[in-house]
């Protein structure tokens, strides 16, 4: 810890959160997440990612500068499926008798991009405003359906291997992420098509 407050204080590349980590605390440390990058910084989109994805940033870029017409924009790799309330099981939602037997559409939670309005909302929220639920993907879904943000499915950000055009790859659905990262993330970068592949397609540029 003593090394990474060294590097925080020389180039200020990191954000530090006072939150308690654990895994059902996450709906609550994102949203202290984008309540800091909003008052720290001034931009079109927030990207929420996990470190245990292969992301190619230049992709990530050139997706979000597309030009859109709707203003509250919600991206990522959207999914439904059915709710779970087994307590044995993994991902139980504790509070599923509030959803019903089918989770609403939303996006898987290793990444996806919130543009600045919707930001700006979750940013002035008052405390306890919000319902968090068990899972932070289902708890930023809820959200996204109450601000009637516009869903833009992009299936290039959860892409299960490396493509001309993924932007960010991970081994879903077995893993929220990559399995064994440490491992995965550097066998993905020795592969031409993950790290030194051009941003653009040939038929794109």
């Amino acid at each position: 810890m003593a090394q990474l407050e060294i590097e925080v204080d020389k180039y200020r590349d990191f954000m530090l959160i006072d939150v308690e980590e654990e895994y059902l605390k996450l709906p609550y440390k994102t949203l202290a997440f984008f309540k800091a990058a909003f008052k720290l910084f001034e931009a079109d989109y927030y990207v929420k990612a996990d470190d245990d994805i292969y992301l190619r940033p230049d992709r990530l870029a050139t997706l979000l500068a597309k030009e859109r017409t709707h203003s509250l924009t919600y991206i990522g790799c959207m999914k439904k499926g059915p709710v779970i309330t087994d307590p044995k099981m993994k991902w139980c939602e504790k509070s599923g008798h509030l959803i019903g037997n089918e989770y609403f559409l939303h996006a898987y939670g290793p990444i996806y991009v919130l543009s600045a309005e919707v930001v700006a909302f979750l940013a002035f929220a008052r405390n306890n405003s919000l319902r968090m639920f068990s899972n932070e993907d289902v708890t930023i879904g809820s959200w996204m359906l109450a601000m009637n943000v516009y869903h833009e499915d992009n299936r290039a950000i959860c892409d299960p291997r490396c493509t001309p055009t993924s932007i960010a790859v991970w081994d879903i659905p077995k893993c929220s992420g990559l399995c064994n990262p440490a491992s995965r993330m550097k066998e993905l970068h020795k592969i031409d098509m993950c790290s030194k592949s051009p941003t653009l397609p040939p038929d794109d540029r």
